[in-house]
């Protein structure tokens, strides 16, 4: 991700011409916006679905059309024994 200091985070203007949902759009501009150097962001379901501005059923749905397209990989985290919120590893466009 182009990441910038300061309070702002760049997408390529190349977004636009992906076919992505507003739905998707949006989860993605925001894990984009919340990812590490690496891409990854750690937000749990409900915390997106809340800062995206939709239910959780949305943001999933968002999350898994982003997954099949190619954009965001999602792996599952364990913390002793129990499931945490998952892995986000958001991919360039």
């Amino acid at each position: 991700m182009n990441k910038q200091k300061g309070n702002f985070f760049l997408l390529p203007n190349k977004i636009f011409d992906e076919g992505l949902t507003p739905m998707e759009f949006v989860v993605y501009s925001f894990l984009t916006s919340r990812s590490d150097a690496k891409g990854m962001s750690y937000y749990s379901v409900p915390n997106i679905a809340k800062y995206c501005g939709m239910c959780e059923n949305s943001c999933r749905k968002a999350i898994r059309g982003l997954t099949e397209k190619g954009y965001v990989d999602v792996s599952e985290r364990y913390f002793a024994h129990s499931r945490q919120s998952n892995l986000y590893t958001v991919h360039k466009i």
